[in-house]
């Protein structure tokens, strides 16, 4: 028994996935930054502290690119729901690690800040796919 969701219905969670991820992830960003564990003294690029633009952007751009990889397994594999939750732990796994080694200068509360974020959004798109995959059947 396959349910094999169309392109419309993958979109369709992707953009309920970035959705909820923009807003947790901009709850998260001013939670930790009103406790003063994201502050402006710590330069995500050259000169430029950390604001909500790259939080929303980074809520919305992977939760697409994701959904499109998605698509894809689904429609050339048997179980693409099954690999690509599979590659997306593995891969949020591997992210986690990114707030703590590639960010310099960066305290530990600020990098124990942006993990949580990283999870956000692979979490939530998985939900919504599932979501998704059981109302079809």
């Amino acid at each position: 028994m396959t349910n094999k969701l169309n392109f419309k219905q993958v979109m369709i969670a992707g953009l309920s996935a970035a959705a909820v991820s923009v807003i947790i992830n901009s709850i998260l960003f001013f939670i930790f930054k009103s406790m003063g564990w994201i502050t402006d003294d710590i330069f995500i690029q050259p000169n430029q502290p950390l604001t909500i633009v790259p939080v929303i952007m980074a809520s919305i751009v992977p939760t697409f690119i994701a959904s499109l990889v998605f698509f894809l397994l689904e429609k050339y594999t048997k179980n693409g729901f099954r690999i690509f939750s599979i590659v997306t732990i593995i891969l949020m796994l591997f992210s986690s690690a990114a707030p703590f080694t590639a960010i310099p200068n960066a305290t530990m509360h600020y990098s124990l800040s942006l993990a949580p974020m990283h999870f956000v959004v692979p979490l939530v798109l998985l939900y919504f796919i599932n979501r998704s995959k059981k109302s079809n059947a």
